[in-house]
């Protein structure tokens, strides 16, 4: 993690910018990641349907199964849109914190 001072208008400003280039550049794949992980999760939708029908038991007993069946199902395509959407999220925080900085320093 890099530490800015924060004193200086400039400084602030080309913070800004390197936080506005991330932000575009992980929007991209944060976009391929949600679609990926939104197409596995219907499959995986489908396949713990699939697994429901199939089992035996009682409702419960068979939606376990199903659960148990499609757990894996989607685990990377899911982790890796969270764990962007959580980055974006803090890029996005910084990126507030620094304008909040610019305009009391315009005061």
């Amino acid at each position: 993690m890099t530490v800015v001072a924060l004193n200086d208008p400039g400084l602030v400003v080309a913070r800004l910018d390197e936080i506005d280039r991330d932000l575009a550049n992980r929007l991209n794949e944060m976009e391929a990641a949600a679609l990926a992980w939104y197409r596995v999760k219907r499959d995986k939708e489908k396949a713990c349907a699939e697994a429901f029908l199939r089992a035996t038991g009682t409702v419960a007993e068979r939606k376990a199964l199903a659960d148990r069946e499609t757990a894996l199902i989607g685990v990377a395509e899911e982790a890796e849109y969270e764990a962007l959407r959580h980055v974006v999220r803090v890029l996005e925080t910084r990126a507030s914190i620094g304008q909040s900085i610019l305009r009391a320093q315009s005061r």
